[in-house]
């Protein structure tokens, strides 16, 4: 009995938290996945993110998943709300039969074609890391807008079922209440298991599997790219090395060569001058000597300032030498090297947002299909799996609220559209002129405005040393 009792106590605390978390749970997750999709809808929609298909596909799945959170806030969340305090907010099960059918076709079509639109470009970037140089052919924004186009109309073929099964139904609440509710129809729930089965196959096992598998070739693809790209690197880095040390040693030779030749030059010219100097006075020969003195003095600073030149031409060569394969200016015509390189890291950042996307929708709806088919098996009457299926039901619904935090880490550009929105900044946001701007300038890598500004910085002391040397005798 004393077993019985604490099992029968366990029950009911699990499903006291399953109740709380069936409401509360998801007003939170479904509050702030609505007010990211729309900053990310605001954001895609920019003219910074007009160009690449792979923004295309975001936006439409922002749209998707907004459109499932408001619906599933409707439905589950002011139900379940009403269930447990009889507040009366349950809108749609209050509603007639035709709102009822176009809020349940609304939320099985655009379930299914979120999880569709992660699969195709998941695909999209399989076949640009296998052939990077058919990206223009293979992200064009064209392409994109049919591909989720006809998404779009299979979801909506798929779910035709919808409008026949479901309806508004008369039954009895919890305090024995006559209440109504928009549901599938009595009538039809003897085929309704088939149809959630194939609901779950095509909603989320396909799609998982297909996407697990193509995530394992991209990030097999991006590691061996990496290893030669690595080992690329230091072949190249060896060979500057290689270069800097010669033109180091050339001008080691140069300087050695020329203060020889400062000396035997000066060496000459002060023989005669002794010779002459020498029958006269020891005064006169000491104001010659302090001249000579100065002179070779004016000459050592002449050479010293000669040499300084060179340290300074040679230091900003290889400094500029060492980092043109990875920088240039926006003044200099750029090498296909640096283009290639930049357009490439430009590609790798929009592969990792897709790759944590992917990821996450992996992770995210894996427990609840895995309760979901123990609860099949089971028949759905044990009571522990179905409160922990609804448990996993909240990590299914993170899945459409998680995004805008992915782009958030790991889009710096996003971030800094984001920050025009919160600013209020909405002419520099969708001015597409600014945008071009932004994109050109801005957002290009650190090190070429510190390139940029070393190679300034040498300017005017190239200038004042050549003024010296036009000058040599100022001190």
């Amino acid at each position: 009995m004393a077993n019985q009792s604490n099992a029968s106590r366990s029950i009911s605390t699990l499903v006291a938290v399953e109740q709380y978390m069936s409401i509360y749970g998801p007003l939170i997750l479904t509050t702030l996945g609505i007010i990211g999709n729309i900053l990310s809808i605001l954001i895609f929609l920019s003219p910074r993110y007009r160009r690449q298909s792979s923004h295309f596909y975001l936006l439409s799945l922002a749209i998707s998943d907004l459109c499932f959170l408001c619906i599933n806030l409707i439905e589950d969340t002011f139900r379940n709300h009403n269930e447990l305090y009889q507040s009366r907010i349950n809108i749609l099960d209050h509603s007639s039969s035709i709102i009822c059918i176009f809020i349940q076709y609304a939320r099985n079509t655009t379930r299914l074609l979120s999880s569709w639109i992660i699969v195709s470009f998941t695909i999209e970037r399989l076949l640009v890391v296998y052939h990077p140089l058919k990206r223009a052919i293979i992200c064009r924004r064209k392409i994109a807008r049919f591909v989720v186009f006809f998404l779009f109309l299979m979801s909506f073929l798929i779910n035709i079922n919808v409008p026949f099964h479901y309806g508004i139904i008369n039954l009895t609440n919890n305090f024995g209440k006559e209440d109504t509710i928009c549901d599938i129809l009595p009538k039809y729930r003897s085929i309704y298991m088939r149809f959630a089965i194939s609901t779950m196959i095509t909603v989320y096992l396909v799609p998982m599997c297909i996407i697990g598998f193509v995530n394992m070739l991209i990030c097999s693809k991006l590691w061996r790219k990496s290893l030669l790209t690595e080992k690329d690197n230091n072949d190249h880095l060896c060979e500057q090395r290689q270069k800097i040390k010669h033109s180091r040693r050339s001008m080691n030779i140069l300087e050695l060569f020329s203060c020889l030749h400062r000396s035997k030059s000066t060496s000459n010219v002060m023989k005669p001058i002794e010779q002459f100097e020498r029958p006269r006075i020891s005064s006169l020969s000491q104001s010659q000597s302090i001249g000579s003195l100065i002179t070779t003095k004016a000459n050592t600073t002449q050479i010293n300032n000669y040499l300084s030149t060179e340290r300074i031409q040679n230091h900003t060569k290889s400094n500029s030498f060492l980092n043109s394969s990875a920088n240039y200016t926006p003044g200099s015509k750029p090498s296909p090297t640096c283009v290639k390189t930049y357009i490439q890291s430009r590609a790798n950042r929009v592969t990792v947002t897709l790759l944590l996307v992917s990821c996450s929708f992996l992770l995210l709806n894996s427990p609840y299909c895995a309760v979901w088919i123990a609860n099949y098996i089971h028949g759905f009457r044990n009571a522990t799996l179905k409160s922990i299926k609804e448990i996993t039901e909240l990590f299914m619904l993170t899945n459409f609220c998680i995004n805008f935090l992915l782009y958030c880490v790991s889009g710096e550009v996003f971030r800094g559209e984001l920050m025009y929105i919160l600013q209020c900044h909405w002419k520099e946001l969708y001015n597409r002129n600014d945008g071009e701007h932004r994109g050109s300038y801005k957002y290009r890598p650190n090190d070429e405005i510190q390139l940029k500004e070393s190679t300034t910085k040498h300017r005017p002391t190239k200038y004042v040393i050549k003024n010296l040397n036009y000058y040599p005798y100022k001190s």
